[in-house]
């Protein structure tokens, strides 16, 4: 705990005073300098992601006090990348700006759509009614109302629905159906649970076509009169809400994008559909097709004259032909076998996807929702991330090996001396929404190879059910470390990836001796690497515990031991308003080797 020098002074006494209180009201347990880490925030790093060994419970404790002190370095790295104004960084800067619009407008679609949805006693009783009765329904089928205001005129008695007679150039459809509640369409829901048994409905306009209702029988549910009392409400009400939800954003939307301004050019449309669909062509594969990195190269070079031509416009900002191929690779678009030559109509769809969520940011951003103290907070905790990220690779790009070094490293290596070596089972999809599919398939039971063969994207890690040959830890960074610190059978992950997502677990670890390496080439580039590795690696703790003496910290560790946290680590994601999802929270990277670094006197990083 940080001492704080007695003061006579009676004003710095109240002041302290205030400030202890306003530190207990916040449920502050760490100090970084001039910021603090909250038990909400530590609450969501901590369980909103998988962490290492944070499933062995009796590495719980020891878990969150590393955590703690990786987010403590976080924060340090933050403030010394501003004081470096690294904040100004372009890449830093777009990142940012992708996160405030996306929290800016899920904040909107809260303000528009979901906090002006009410639920009334009435309603919430009347559908826990109904759920409790699956209904058997006989229905007459028709795609032009006309007819089907025709035919029900006919239907004067009960009896009529079965005797009259549909001419066949009505195009009608007889059958009958189930009606569970929650799963049919509201309309045909609506319109049958108000309907006693026999008793026929008017025509009811639904989908693509209109019917005709009447019940036959009616029986329990054996699904929701299975479940406890409190359990069906709360599923009623999530329904209920739902639906609510959509009809309101349906007149939101309508009404907002009636005078907006966003818009697809045809031309540069056409030629990048047309690009598109002859690079997709040439992809024998079945199935869901990826637009990889090297389809989108190739498009790139078939759309080369026409790259810098704005394609899409959505309010004050515009997307060149370049700029869209970029993001269609990035956000792993995808169209299946069969329509991979009627490209226009889904390369349309996404992009007028991304015009509506544009519009409706810079609608949320002219609001100031993104100043709302709910939003901010969240805005603050990723930009204090990506700081500690800028300034991270700040010191990586001011670490070098020199030649001088590598010679010196291998003449003091003895040749018999073991390198560590690693043996992984890995698994790498293309999206988050496949990773995240994976993961809760893992969770429910399925082997790892499996997993593979079902969402791995790499074809020669499929052959090999995922398995690795076994590499030196200083390969693969930071894979290799990774995987040493863990124990055989232990999984980590996803990690993010230039091509997707990483996810692995340790299969064996063995040792490789210098002397079985004959080529002095790679003996000398795995000697730089290795070195690297150490150097940045040391420059990190050197940095941190320096910087960490400099501002200061501390650790409440009284009120940590308090938080309760569950040992199951958790990959978790955030379901945006007005569509799209992002990670809950941002990554923490694993660092609490500087604690026990005696700071430096000199300066490490200029």
């Amino acid at each position: 705990m940080h001492r704080i020098a007695f003061l006579l002074c009676a004003c710095c006494l109240v002041e302290l005073g205030l400030l202890a209180q306003s530190l207990e009201r916040t449920a502050v347990i760490a100090r970084a300098g001039d910021l603090y880490i909250t038990e909400k925030e530590f609450l969501q790093r901590f369980e909103l992601l998988p962490g290492l060994s944070q499933s062995r419970r009796s590495r719980v404790e020891q878990a969150k006090l590393e955590l703690l002190y990786s987010l403590i370095g976080e924060k340090l790295l933050a403030q010394e990348a501003i004081a470096r104004k690294l904040d100004q960084d372009s890449i830093l800067l777009s990142a940012y700006e992708d996160i405030r619009k996306m929290l800016a407008r899920d904040r909107l679609y809260r303000e528009e759509v979901s906090s002006k949805v009410t639920l009334s006693d009435k309603e919430i009783n009347q559908a826990v009614e109904e759920a409790q009765r699956e209904l058997l329904v006989s229905f007459v089928y028709f795609r032009n109302r006309e007819d089907a205001e025709f035919i029900r005129r006919q239907m004067v008695t009960p009896s009529d629905f079965e005797k009259i007679e549909l001419d066949s150039s009505l195009g009608a459809l007889r059958d009958t159906a189930t009606v569970i509640w929650g799963d049919a369409d509201p309309a045909i829901e609506r319109s049958a649970y108000s309907l006693k048994t026999n008793e026929i409905s008017s025509v009811v306009p639904a989908g693509s076509g209109f019917y005709i209702l009447r019940v036959s029988a009616v029986r329990r549910s054996s699904y929701f009169n299975s479940l406890q009392f409190s359990v069906l409400r709360e599923k009623v009400i999530g329904k209920l809400r739902e639906r609510k939800e959509e009809a309101r954003l349906d007149i939101f939307t309508r009404k907002f994008f009636k005078d907006e301004d966003g818009y697809s050019r045809p031309e540069p449309l056409a030629r990048l559909a047309q690009a598109m669909t002859a690079t997709f062509e040439k992809d024998t594969s079945s199935g869901t097709l990826l637009f990889t990195e090297e389809k989108a190269s190739e498009v790139k070079e078939r759309c080369a004259p026409w790259l810098s031509d704005t394609i899409s416009v959505a309010g004050r900002r515009g997307w060149t032909t370049g700029e869209v191929i970029d993001q269609l690779f990035l956000k792993r678009f995808k169209v299946s076998d069969e329509k991979k030559r009627s490209l226009p109509h889904p390369l349309n769809n996404q992009l007028r996807v991304w015009v509506q969520q544009e519009l409706l940011a810079e609608e949320a951003l002219r609001r100031g929702l993104d100043r709302r103290p709910g939003v901010q907070r969240e805005l603050e905790v990723w930009h204090q991330s990506y700081l500690a990220h800028a300034m991270k690779q700040y010191i990586r790009q001011r670490t070098s090996v020199a030649d001088s070094e590598i010679w010196t490293y291998l003449e003091s290596v003895d040749s018999t001396a073991a390198i560590p070596k690693v043996q992984i089972r890995e698994l790498q999809t293309g999206s988050l929404d496949e990773m995240s599919e994976a993961l809760a398939e893992l969770e429910r039971g399925l082997s790892f190879e499996e997993a593979v063969q079902r969402w791995s994207n790499d074809p020669k890690l499929i052959e090999k059910h995922g398995l690795t040959e076994a590499f030196s830890i200083s390969e693969r960074y930071p894979i290799g470390e990774l995987a040493w610190q863990m124990e055989i059978g232990e999984r980590y992950g996803p990690l993010k990836l230039p091509r997707g997502y990483l996810y692995f677990e340790l299969v064996a670890k063995e040792r490789e001796s210098l002397s079985t390496d004959s080529s002095f080439v790679r003996k000398s580039e795995r000697a730089r690497r290795e070195l690297l590795r150490m150097k940045e690696k040391r420059m990190m703790d050197l940095f941190l515990a320096q910087v960490g003496e400099k501002r200061g910290f501390d650790v409440f560790q009284d009120r940590l031991a308090r938080i309760k946290v569950t040992p199951i680590p958790m990959m978790t994601f955030r379901t945006l308003g007005f569509g799209g999802r992002m990670f809950a929270v941002p990554f923490v990277d694993r660092q609490i080797d500087w604690i026990n670094v005696e700071p430096p006197a000199g300066i490490i990083v200029q």
